[in-house]
């Protein structure tokens, strides 16, 4: 993932780093409809530095074939079925030790937030990953 913008303390919270370096995979438990009203939520926390971290997921591999894969199976998976869902997928990470929410991270496709949001942080950024699959991924504390 590529960070974007926001808190980096925001993305190390919710996205913990193992002693071995490994991290733990997040597990898409709900979905956010793609609608003027779900979205204005997350847009109030993306004016807040330090209440959000703006990353983008992209494919990458050690060749051209591995990055092929990649991007087949990012976009044939979870980019076409949120599409076709019109939703972003919603995932809700604990405090550690506890199982209160401290973060929400919302996984969208490629669409009209998504590009609105990287045109107006990073238009250069939107402009290399235009052609390939990505995911906009944005982190918000609760």
């Amino acid at each position: 993932m590529l960070y974007v913008s926001g808190s980096n303390d925001v993305a190390r919270g919710a996205l913990r780093v193992h002693p071995d370096g490994s991290t733990s995979p997040i597990r898409i438990g709900q979905r956010m409809r793609l609608e003027q009203t779900q979205l204005e939520g997350v847009a109030r926390k993306i004016q807040m530095d330090a209440e959000h971290c703006m990353l983008l997921a992209v494919p990458h591999g050690r060749d051209s074939y591995d990055f092929v894969q990649q991007q087949n199976s990012l976009r044939n998976g979870i980019i076409n079925y949120l599409i076709m869902k019109q939703a972003a997928g919603i995932v809700n990470v604990s405090a550690p030790g506890t199982h209160q929410p401290a973060y929400v991270v919302h996984i969208f496709p490629p669409c009209d937030f998504a590009n609105e949001n990287l045109a107006r942080i990073s238009p250069d950024l939107l402009h290399r990953v235009a052609e390939i699959s990505y995911l906009l991924v944005v982190i918000a504390t609760c």
